[in-house]
Protein backbone atom coordinates (compact mmCIF):
# COMPACT_ATOMS: atom_id res chain seq x y z
CA UNK A 1 0.00 0.00 0.00
CA UNK A 2 1.30 3.45 -0.96
CA UNK A 3 0.28 6.62 0.86
CA UNK A 4 0.83 10.02 -0.72
CA UNK A 5 3.74 10.47 1.67
CA UNK A 6 5.45 7.26 0.57
CA UNK A 7 9.03 7.86 -0.71
CA UNK A 8 8.36 5.89 -3.90
CA UNK A 9 5.10 7.70 -4.64
CA UNK A 10 6.50 9.86 -7.44
CA UNK A 11 7.54 6.79 -9.43
CA UNK A 12 3.88 6.00 -9.99
CA UNK A 13 1.65 9.09 -10.17
CA UNK A 14 0.95 11.95 -7.78
CA UNK A 15 -2.40 13.41 -6.77
CA UNK A 16 -1.53 16.60 -8.67
CA UNK A 17 -0.69 14.64 -11.81
CA UNK A 18 -3.93 12.71 -11.58
CA UNK A 19 -6.03 15.87 -11.39
CA UNK A 20 -4.03 17.57 -14.13
CA UNK A 21 -4.26 14.55 -16.42
CA UNK A 22 -8.03 14.41 -16.00
CA UNK A 23 -8.18 18.10 -16.86
CA UNK A 24 -6.01 17.58 -19.95
CA UNK A 25 -8.30 14.83 -21.20
CA UNK A 26 -11.52 16.39 -20.00
CA UNK A 27 -12.25 13.31 -17.91
CA UNK A 28 -14.53 13.20 -14.89
CA UNK A 29 -13.62 11.04 -11.91
CA UNK A 30 -16.11 8.49 -13.24
CA UNK A 31 -14.38 8.48 -16.64
CA UNK A 32 -11.07 7.71 -14.97
CA UNK A 33 -12.64 5.07 -12.75
CA UNK A 34 -14.12 3.34 -15.80
CA UNK A 35 -10.81 3.48 -17.70
CA UNK A 36 -8.81 2.16 -14.73
CA UNK A 37 -11.32 -0.47 -13.61
CA UNK A 38 -11.78 1.19 -10.21
CA UNK A 39 -14.66 2.80 -8.35
CA UNK A 40 -15.38 6.52 -8.46
CA UNK A 41 -15.11 6.53 -4.66
CA UNK A 42 -11.57 5.18 -4.88
CA UNK A 43 -10.59 7.93 -7.33
CA UNK A 44 -12.22 10.61 -5.18
CA UNK A 45 -10.52 9.39 -2.00
CA UNK A 46 -7.17 9.23 -3.77
CA UNK A 47 -7.38 12.77 -5.15
CA UNK A 48 -8.41 14.14 -1.76
CA UNK A 49 -5.65 12.23 0.01
CA UNK A 50 -8.17 10.67 2.38
CA UNK A 51 -6.77 7.16 2.22
CA UNK A 52 -3.83 5.04 1.23
CA UNK A 53 -4.01 3.38 -2.16
CA UNK A 54 -2.77 0.00 -3.30
CA UNK A 55 0.16 -0.05 -5.71
CA UNK A 56 -1.95 -2.07 -8.15
CA UNK A 57 -4.64 0.62 -8.19
CA UNK A 58 -2.07 3.36 -8.64
CA UNK A 59 -0.57 1.50 -11.56
CA UNK A 60 -4.03 1.03 -13.10
CA UNK A 61 -4.65 4.79 -12.91
CA UNK A 62 -1.36 5.59 -14.59
CA UNK A 63 -1.88 2.98 -17.30
CA UNK A 64 -5.35 4.36 -18.02
CA UNK A 65 -3.87 7.82 -18.63
CA UNK A 66 -0.94 6.48 -20.66
CA UNK A 67 -3.35 4.53 -22.87
CA UNK A 68 -4.96 7.91 -23.58
CA UNK A 69 -1.53 9.27 -24.63
CA UNK A 70 -0.68 11.18 -21.47
CA UNK A 71 3.04 11.15 -20.66
CA UNK A 72 4.24 11.74 -17.07
CA UNK A 73 7.49 13.59 -16.34
CA UNK A 74 9.29 13.96 -13.01
CA UNK A 75 7.37 14.52 -9.79
CA UNK A 76 4.41 16.56 -11.05
CA UNK A 77 4.85 17.12 -14.79
CA UNK A 78 2.82 15.69 -17.63
CA UNK A 79 2.00 16.34 -21.27
CA UNK A 80 -0.05 14.89 -24.09
CA UNK A 81 2.10 12.46 -26.01
CA UNK A 82 2.24 13.25 -29.71
CA UNK A 83 2.69 10.42 -32.20
CA UNK A 84 5.69 10.96 -34.45
CA UNK A 85 7.65 9.34 -37.25
CA UNK A 86 11.37 9.75 -37.76
CA UNK A 87 13.35 8.65 -40.84
CA UNK A 88 16.90 7.36 -40.35
CA UNK A 89 19.30 7.15 -43.29
CA UNK A 90 22.70 5.66 -43.98
CA UNK A 91 25.21 3.83 -41.82
CA UNK A 92 24.04 5.57 -38.63
CA UNK A 93 20.47 4.32 -39.04
CA UNK A 94 20.89 0.98 -37.26
CA UNK A 95 23.08 2.28 -34.38
CA UNK A 96 20.56 5.08 -33.78
CA UNK A 97 17.70 2.59 -33.65
CA UNK A 98 19.57 0.30 -31.26
CA UNK A 99 20.30 3.24 -28.97
CA UNK A 100 16.61 4.20 -28.96
CA UNK A 101 15.59 0.63 -28.11
CA UNK A 102 17.98 0.62 -25.18
CA UNK A 103 17.04 4.09 -23.91
CA UNK A 104 13.33 3.29 -24.17
CA UNK A 105 13.50 0.06 -22.18
CA UNK A 106 16.53 0.40 -19.90
CA UNK A 107 14.65 1.58 -16.81
CA UNK A 108 11.61 -0.67 -17.14
CA UNK A 109 13.01 -3.77 -18.79
CA UNK A 110 10.83 -5.57 -21.27
CA UNK A 111 11.09 -7.31 -24.59
CA UNK A 112 11.96 -6.43 -28.17
CA UNK A 113 10.01 -8.29 -30.87
CA UNK A 114 11.92 -8.56 -34.14
CA UNK A 115 10.83 -9.98 -37.49
CA UNK A 116 13.05 -10.82 -40.46
CA UNK A 117 16.34 -9.37 -39.27
CA UNK A 118 19.23 -10.84 -41.30
CA UNK A 119 22.27 -10.57 -39.04
CA UNK A 120 24.44 -12.34 -41.63
CA UNK A 121 24.05 -9.35 -43.95
CA UNK A 122 25.68 -6.94 -41.48
CA UNK A 123 29.18 -5.65 -42.13
CA UNK A 124 31.81 -6.33 -39.42
CA UNK A 125 31.42 -2.91 -37.79
CA UNK A 126 27.61 -3.20 -37.61
CA UNK A 127 27.94 -6.74 -36.24
CA UNK A 128 30.24 -5.43 -33.49
CA UNK A 129 27.74 -2.70 -32.60
CA UNK A 130 24.98 -5.30 -32.41
CA UNK A 131 27.02 -7.51 -30.06
CA UNK A 132 27.65 -4.61 -27.69
CA UNK A 133 23.99 -3.65 -27.89
CA UNK A 134 22.94 -7.13 -26.82
CA UNK A 135 25.34 -7.07 -23.92
CA UNK A 136 23.72 -3.93 -22.53
CA UNK A 137 20.26 -5.37 -23.12
CA UNK A 138 21.16 -8.38 -21.03
CA UNK A 139 22.58 -6.16 -18.29
CA UNK A 140 19.24 -4.30 -18.17
CA UNK A 141 17.05 -7.45 -18.20
CA UNK A 142 15.79 -6.70 -21.72
CA UNK A 143 15.13 -9.74 -23.89
CA UNK A 144 14.52 -10.29 -27.61
CA UNK A 145 12.27 -12.60 -29.57
CA UNK A 146 13.28 -12.95 -33.20
CA UNK A 147 11.33 -14.52 -36.06
CA UNK A 148 13.11 -14.96 -39.38
CA UNK A 149 11.54 -15.83 -42.70
CA UNK A 150 13.44 -18.30 -44.85
CA UNK A 151 14.07 -15.54 -47.40
CA UNK A 152 14.66 -12.25 -45.58
CA UNK A 153 15.68 -10.47 -48.81
CA UNK A 154 12.02 -10.03 -49.74
CA UNK A 155 10.74 -9.24 -46.25
CA UNK A 156 10.61 -5.99 -44.29
CA UNK A 157 12.35 -6.03 -40.92
CA UNK A 158 10.27 -4.84 -37.96
CA UNK A 159 11.26 -3.94 -34.39
CA UNK A 160 8.55 -3.57 -31.74
CA UNK A 161 9.58 -2.15 -28.36
CA UNK A 162 7.67 -0.29 -25.68
CA UNK A 163 5.09 1.81 -27.50
CA UNK A 164 7.30 2.19 -30.57
CA UNK A 165 7.66 0.48 -33.92
CA UNK A 166 10.56 0.59 -36.39
CA UNK A 167 10.53 -0.60 -40.00
CA UNK A 168 13.74 -1.29 -41.93
CA UNK A 169 12.94 -0.92 -45.61
CA UNK A 170 14.31 -3.79 -47.64
CA UNK A 171 15.31 -1.94 -50.80
CA UNK A 172 17.46 0.79 -49.27
CA UNK A 173 19.37 1.70 -46.14
CA UNK A 174 16.47 3.44 -44.41
CA UNK A 175 14.65 2.89 -41.11
CA UNK A 176 11.31 4.42 -40.13
CA UNK A 177 10.93 4.94 -36.36
CA UNK A 178 7.27 5.32 -35.40
CA UNK A 179 6.38 6.50 -31.89
CA UNK A 180 2.76 5.37 -31.75
CA UNK A 181 1.11 3.20 -29.08
CA UNK A 182 -1.66 2.25 -31.52
CA UNK A 183 0.76 1.16 -34.28
CA UNK A 184 2.92 -0.70 -31.76
CA UNK A 185 -0.06 -2.60 -30.36
CA UNK A 186 -1.26 -3.54 -33.84
CA UNK A 187 2.13 -4.92 -34.89
CA UNK A 188 2.55 -6.66 -31.53
CA UNK A 189 -0.73 -8.50 -32.08
CA UNK A 190 0.45 -9.53 -35.57
CA UNK A 191 3.78 -10.77 -34.20
CA UNK A 192 2.14 -12.78 -31.41
CA UNK A 193 -0.35 -14.30 -33.87
CA UNK A 194 2.44 -15.53 -36.14
CA UNK A 195 4.57 -16.64 -33.18
CA UNK A 196 1.71 -18.78 -31.88
CA UNK A 197 1.58 -20.63 -35.23
CA UNK A 198 5.23 -21.70 -35.03
CA UNK A 199 6.00 -25.29 -34.05
CA UNK A 200 6.38 -25.77 -30.30
CA UNK A 201 9.99 -26.79 -30.75
CA UNK A 202 10.76 -23.41 -32.28
CA UNK A 203 8.89 -21.48 -29.60
CA UNK A 204 10.80 -23.30 -26.88
CA UNK A 205 14.15 -21.94 -28.05
CA UNK A 206 13.99 -19.34 -25.33
CA UNK A 207 17.20 -17.54 -24.43
CA UNK A 208 18.44 -14.03 -23.80
CA UNK A 209 18.02 -12.91 -26.47
CA UNK A 210 15.29 -15.41 -27.40
CA UNK A 211 15.15 -16.50 -31.01
CA UNK A 212 12.95 -18.58 -33.27
CA UNK A 213 12.81 -19.17 -36.99
CA UNK A 214 9.49 -19.32 -38.74
CA UNK A 215 8.20 -19.33 -42.25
Amino acid sequence: VYSYNHPLWYRMISIQQCRAARGLLGWTQQDLADAAGLSKTAINNFEKGHSDIKAESLKAIRMAFESANVEFMGHDGLRRKVESTRILHGEEALPTLLDDIYETLKTQGGEVLISNFDENALDPQAAKILRKHRERLEDSAITERIMCAENTQSAMTTFIYGEKLALKLWDQDMILMIDSPEASRAERRRFEHIWAQLPAAENNKAANPARARGA
